[in-house]
């Protein structure tokens, strides 16, 4: 045992662990072709619930997008069977994203002009120490 207070001094060293948020985008908000917010910033590991609330659309992330999607009405590419086509009513697709980087995105049927951005910002690292007699 005589390593263990050395041991427990790299245990607690850890970063501590954070917990993963949600935030939500609002898909044809207000009756316009529009995303609110279009500009969202969050922390990697976090989830972005797009929620059509009108009109007709979809969310695709754009090429070189730090996460790739495309969702809509009747579920997100390649997720259970799902394809990201535009549709009408009401739906909402979550989209995890574990990475840092920057995901712009748009809809399919209203292109450039119904665009947002997402900045995925790297998780703080924070060191805790402890006095070890």
């Amino acid at each position: 045992m005589r390593h263990a207070p050395l041991l427990i001094l790299l245990t607690l060293a850890l970063p501590c662990a954070t917990h993963a948020a949600e935030h939500e985008i609002i898909v044809g908000a207000d009756g316009q072709n529009a995303y609110a917010p279009s500009q969202l910033k969050i922390s990697a590991g976090d989830t972005v619930t797009f929620r059509q609330v009108g009109g007709f659309h979809n969310v695709a992330s754009a090429a070189g997008s730090i996460t790739a999607f495309r969702c809509g009405p009747s579920g997100c590419d390649g997720v259970g069977g799902g394809n990201g086509d535009p549709g009408g009513g009401t739906w909402q697709q979550t989209v995890a994203f574990p990475d840092a980087g920057t995901a712009n995105y748009f809809c399919d049927v209203h292109g450039q002009s119904m665009s947002g951005t997402i900045v995925v910002n790297p998780v703080p690292v924070t060191l805790q120490s402890f006095d070890i007699d």
